[in-house]
């Protein structure tokens, strides 16, 4: 059992669990951030309403499915091209519109869209860069 434990985890050490918490903890505030800036913006143009809270809240989910590898699963599972663009889109589409229900659904596709591609190019290197400043 041991053998078969040693071979799905890896190498981990104390302080694997340590730093994928940090990252997520740091990931989390400054996506969270982030996309409170671009739902402000998205808001303020179509006169709708966003929650603060809710912005972190998606943030965190899209963190922990990423940590977890629930992408990686599900796409093994689903045999389709494209599946590794098109099932990120889509969770991220389905989260925005059940944490805001009041944006119309183009807004979601908006937020979607461009929540994606920030957290793809523009949250790790903010994250990357402050990570740089913690001693762990």
């Amino acid at each position: 059992m041991a053998d078969i434990l040693t071979s799905i985890i890896g190498n981990f050490n104390i302080t694997d669990p340590i730093n994928i918490g940090i990252n997520l903890i740091l990931s989390t505030l400054i996506g969270g951030i982030v996309m409170l800036i671009v739902l402000e913006i998205i808001a303020k143009e179509f006169h709708e309403s966003v929650n603060p809270m809710h912005a972190f809240l998606l943030v965190l989910l899209i963190n922990i499915i990423n940590i977890v590898g629930l992408l990686g699963i599900v796409a093994s599972l689903i045999s389709f091209p494209l599946i590794w663009i098109i099932l990120p889109i889509v969770i991220w589409i389905v989260l925005v519109k059940l944490l805001f229900r009041d944006l119309k659904i183009s807004h979601v596709l908006i937020v979607a869209i461009i929540g994606y591609i920030i957290t793809i190019y523009l949250i790790p290197y903010i994250v990357g860069f402050v990570r740089s400043f913690i001693p762990f």
